[in-house]
């Protein structure tokens, strides 16, 4: 069982090193779009790629969540993998056909801000059309435990990209043409470093009964993946058909701003799961669980703190061609602490989970994605034309709410947990409250009166918890402790 469980938590430290690096490097594209395009080509590229998110849902078909159910399950592991392979290709195919017959009216459709509009649209339609012969390919490496080769294409893939953008953006000077020709050329090399695995692994007959149980088990998967997806990206839209191509792009470039928190939340989510599981049959593991989630929201109150304060100072960095990012973003720096606090209610709810996976119950999982993505669509209808940008990050935070709350209501009928609320409560007041006050007395004092404030938020902060004994007396003990270990290295 040791054996087992350190080989999991090998695979998940993997994949979460992979995926921190790849988003890492993918965020490092944010300043370069500020810098390098103009408000409407990083609008219509932002937009074009929600709508890509959507597709890349919809062209899987539910066949790669079938695929990972029956590679394993007895069966012919080279019928699932072709049957699955050549289901997504043959819809992909077949969508991608009649998508670039109607191009051009669903350029017009589109009324991207571009004069290359058509372009832009057909370059976005071969887009999920390359990626969804990866899928499955990187599904099989993830059911054969070949994590580090996961972890090398998958980053490779994205290095790839950014050099792409870095010739095709800031040296060749084409715009949003030109990020959409990276992804596209990213694509097509990932696509055919596959191409030696997919003929080996295919097997070129048909199974009528294989072929309808990963059917019947793919397509009832699609709604979760939409919901998941709305909650995710349907503000771009939204946000364009109510306001503006520029406030799609204000907006979205200063949502990626939030990525300290999305990380942390990231690699939580990774190392969690493996670790709630393997202790669920201790004897009363839930005090456990519940100290977890107390700790998490002290680490989350650190960065929204960090973050929220310090991005002023971050954004005006130097970076090659101008600032880390352009001074026309600047104004859309208030989505940033929005943000940052929703992506700690959808850690949450990645908390309130446990005892849904615990009890094998996760059937109530989609209602808790689609209670947040109904949540989120209705929102930004009903704020972006109040507010603008605004609106949608508004709307954000009002959805991961939402997505916390329905996931704690179904676990705790399943599982009931004493979450320490009282705690929880304290930590996120004394953050808000000391926030409000820094941001307060800053503008009021300016200058390096309010750097030092910044700077102090931190500290300040920690003392505040210590007077008001929201740490106990053994966790005073045991970071004073770990404090001496480390000044005595």
């Amino acid at each position: 069982m040791k054996d087992k469980l350190r080989s999991l938590a090998s695979d998940t430290l993997v994949y979460g090193t992979s995926t921190i690096a790849q988003r890492f490097l993918t965020f490092m594209l944010t300043p370069l779009y500020t810098n390098y395009l103009t408000l409407s080509e990083a609008g219509d590229m932002q937009f074009l790629y929600s709508l890509i998110a959507f597709a890349n849902i919809l062209y899987s078909f539910g066949f790669e969540a079938a695929f990972l159910r029956y590679y394993r399950d007895g069966g012919d592991q080279k019928s699932v993998y072709t049957h699955s392979y050549l289901a997504i290709a043959g819809i992909t195919g077949a969508v991608t056909f009649m998508l670039y017959l109607f191009s051009a009216p669903i350029a017009d459709i589109l009324s991207l801000e571009s004069t290359n509009a058509l372009w832009l649209t057909q370059l976005a339609i071969a887009i999920p059309f390359l990626d969804c012969f990866m899928l499955i390919p990187f599904a099989r490496l993830r059911m054969e435990r070949k994590p580090r080769v996961f972890a090398i294409l998958k980053l490779f893939n994205v290095v790839v990209a950014v050099v792409l953008n870095i010739i095709l953006v800031v040296w060749m000077k084409k715009g949003c043409e030109g990020v959409l020709v990276s992804s596209v050329i990213a694509s097509f090399i990932g696509m055919a470093v596959f191409v030696p695995s997919v003929l080996r692994h295919l097997k070129f007959e048909w199974n009528a009964d294989l072929f309808s149980d990963l059917t019947a088990f793919g397509l009832p998967t699609l709604p979760s993946g939409f919901s998941a997806m709305i909650l995710q990206v349907a503000d771009r839209p939204i946000l364009k058909a109510f306001a503006s191509t520029d406030a799609v792009a204000l907006y979205s470039m200063n949502y990626r701003l939030g990525l300290p928190m999305l990380l942390m939340v990231s690699v939580f989510e990774q190392a969690w799961k493996p670790f709630y599981l393997s202790h669920a049959n201790d004897d009363d593991p839930k005090p456990l669980f519940a100290r977890v989630m107390t700790y998490f929201t002290v680490v989350s109150a650190v960065i929204f703190l960090v973050v929220s304060l310090f991005v002023q100072y971050i954004v005006q960095l130097p970076f090659p061609g101008g600032k880390f990012f352009n001074p026309v973003y600047w104004s859309g720096l208030g989505i940033v602490p929005v943000v940052t606090a929703a992506y700690y209610f959808n850690g949450l709810a990645t908390n309130f989970a446990t005892g849904l996976y615990i009890t094998k119950r996760t059937r109530t999982l989609p209602l808790a994605t689609g209670a947040a993505a109904l949540t989120n669509v209705l929102m930004n209808i009903i704020l972006i034309p109040a507010i603008g940008y605004m609106g949608a990050a508004y709307a954000t935070l009002g959805a991961y709410m939402v997505s916390a709350v329905v996931m704690y209501l179904y676990s705790q009928r399943e599982y009931p947990i004493a979450y320490e609320w009282q705690r929880v409560v304290m930590i996120c007041g004394i953050c808000c409250v000391e926030y409000a006050l820094i941001l307060l007395f800053g503008k009021a004092l300016g200058g390096n009166a309010e750097l030092i404030l910044h700077i102090a938020a931190v500290p300040l902060f920690f003392a505040l918890l210590l007077a008001t004994n929201v740490f106990t007396v053994g966790e005073r003990k045991a970071a004073l402790s770990s404090m001496r270990k480390v000044l005595r290295r």
